[in-house]
């Protein structure tokens, strides 16, 4: 085999054709993925609230309130953990800022401190006795 005769050049990022397709398929995907974590972190958030609305209703001495209190505390560490993959996803994507995204969720100050491996280290908070869901300043019926 011949050796290779004459300059061999690696093309900029901007004359490579593939390499930009193959990148922005990759953006694409790491977008999609950032959404559809955002979607369940949304659902997630809405049945924790849910499960405490519930518990809260049935007061402390409800024949089920222990069953609420399980149900509560299992809604709180799937939270948890929806919260811990859309920060890393975010993070993936270059975002690192996430007070503002955090408020517009209105993510429970339990599940900030709490998300990921540590919802499953530390019990969760009682709901019948920490606070609600703080109110976004994105609201527009609070201005």
């Amino acid at each position: 085999m011949a050796p290779l005769t004459g300059p061999t050049r690696k093309p900029p990022a901007g004359e490579d054709p593939l390499g930009e397709a193959i990148r922005h398929e990759t953006l694409g995907e790491m977008a999609a993925t950032l959404g559809r974590l955002n979607t369940e972190l949304v659902t997630a958030l809405a049945r924790l609230e849910g499960a405490r609305d519930r518990l809260l209703a049935a007061g402390e001495d409800g024949d089920d309130a222990a069953g609420l209190v399980e149900r509560w505390q299992h809604r709180h560490r799937i939270a948890c953990e929806a919260l811990w993959n859309v920060i890393i996803q975010r993070e993936l994507c270059g975002l690192r800022r996430h007070d503002a995204f955090l408020d517009s969720e209105r993510v429970p100050r339990s599940v900030r401190i709490l998300m990921g491996p540590a919802s499953l280290a530390r019990p969760a908070p009682d709901p019948r006795h920490s606070a609600p869901r703080p109110v976004s300043s994105q609201d527009p019926s609070k201005s």
